[in-house]
């Protein structure tokens, strides 16, 4: 990123616009998510977003979209709402392609299996 051209002073407004996608569009919920598109939705070059994922938040793309999709799958594991919906129904409906990126991303993530945490969010509850 030596010659990238990102300016030091731009990247405090360059994350605000990050998080304000993230939080009105939730485009983790995307199972096609690609930098680029997100990158778009910014409006930023791909590689400013993925200077600003890697340099300032210490992730990358695909780390800091499944960080997304788990705290997704979490709040609905959590929720007695979801009770009736499997795990991987709720993996899939999160932005998560296949149940093995699911299992693997969930416990990089959140450090159990998702039976483990619903079962836990479940005995919370009572």
């Amino acid at each position: 990123y030596a010659r990238s051209g990102l300016d030091r002073a731009s990247v405090p407004a360059l994350r605000q616009r990050l998080d304000a996608v993230m939080a009105t569009d939730k485009p983790w919920l995307e199972n096609d998510l690609t930098l680029s598109q997100l990158a778009e939705r910014t409006g930023v070059s791909t590689h400013h977003l993925s200077q600003l994922l890697n340099e300032e938040l210490g992730q990358t793309f695909f780390d800091f979209i499944n960080a997304r999709r788990v705290a997704e799958v979490q709040r609905c594991l959590a929720d007695p709402a979801y009770a009736g919906q499997t795990v991987l129904e709720i993996a899939l409906a999160s932005g998560f392609n296949s149940k093995g990126a699911f299992n693997s991303a969930f416990r990089q993530h959140a450090g159990l299996t998702p039976s483990e945490f619903r079962r836990q969010a479940g005995q919370a509850r009572t």
